[in-house]
């Protein structure tokens, strides 16, 4: 199978981490892809290889056009078509200051051959040398827009739970049909590869018909949560005010109907929240030092 996974670089990385996004089953508000698609603008990425998805796509299932493959049209000239990849990109952090470098996995969950697909994808992971992945999704649900999003962890190893206690996550008893993800994660697991798997809730009104096709508030959360798990150090302030922004269009709405108002405040009153907080670090000096900072700049700008 070597011959599908195609090579653009082999660079030496600091102790790698994998986070993985698909396209499909559980990229409701785009909780899978989005969280991929804003790392690759945020960060100076590389292109490290690529899955043509040739075998494991079939092309014409319905309601699934963005499985097909894109054409380019010019003025009635078919300029191009691209076939869809599975992509892998890296990031390398030259001031050599993070914990990890990351590689970046964006693709299509599989229609056919996942075990195929897996064992390609598991590969680089291992030639990489790629202690941990992290997989992210998002489904859509009846929870409140005005809530923090619910966030959900699947597991490779019941042990990684001790990592995962300060991150505010819940932990799910499903059982049914599974998403690639999880057929991801229990393959991690057979490998002795460390995987932690976090599904976001996103907002969904079917009886309003009001779904957000992009969520940035999921998104959010998911990347707060694994910008600290990464220890990537990324400012992710952009992001809270697109969702402060969603929250706000979505408040916009609800004050012009008064159904929707109270199907929401009914939603709220049933909704248990599980807030995330951002664990403070240092010593208590540091804490002490940074308040007084704060105060200091407080007080130039009352007398400014």
């Amino acid at each position: 199978m070597d011959e599908k996974l195609i090579w653009n670089e082999r660079p030496s990385l600091k102790d790698p981490v994998m986070l993985v996004g698909f396209t499909g089953w559980l990229d409701g508000g785009e909780a899978s892809t989005g969280p991929i698609d804003y790392l690759l603008h945020k960060l100076p990425v590389r292109r490290l290889a690529e899955i043509p998805m040739v075998d494991y796509l079939a092309y014409q299932l319905p309601g699934m056009e963005f499985l097909r493959p894109h054409v380019e049209t010019e003025d009635g000239l078919i300029a191009d078509v691209v076939y869809p990849s599975s992509l892998f990109h890296y990031w390398h952090d030259e001031d050599r200051k993070r914990p990890h470098d990351l590689v970046l996995w964006r693709g299509a969950e599989p229609v056919l051959r996942w075990q195929e697909y897996i064992e390609l994808a598991l590969s680089l992971v291992e030639q990489m040398g790629i202690k941990r992945v992290y997989s992210v999704g998002g489904v859509l649900d009846a929870t409140p827009h005005s809530r923090e999003p619910i966030v959900s962890c699947g597991l490779s190893d019941l042990a990684l739970k001790a990592e995962l206690e300060n991150y505010a996550v819940t932990y799910s008893n499903y059982k049914g049909p599974s998403t690639f993800n999880s057929a991801l994660l229990y393959a991690c697991s057979r490998k002795g590869i460390e995987a932690i798997h976090l599904t976001g809730r996103c907002t969904y009104y079917p009886d309003f018909n009001i779904s957000i096709p992009h969520n940035p508030k999921v998104i959010y959360a998911l990347l707060r949560r694994l910008n600290r798990l990464i220890g990537m150090g990324l400012d992710l302030s952009d992001l809270d005010q697109a969702s402060r922004e969603m929250e706000a269009r979505l408040n916009g709405i609800m004050a012009r109907n008064a159904r929707l108002k109270r199907y929401v405040e009914e939603l709220e009153k049933n909704f248990v929240e599980v807030p995330y907080s951002e664990p403070i670090e240092g010593t208590a000096q540091d804490f002490v030092d940074d308040v007084e900072e704060f105060l200091r700049r407080q007080l130039r700008s009352d007398q400014e």
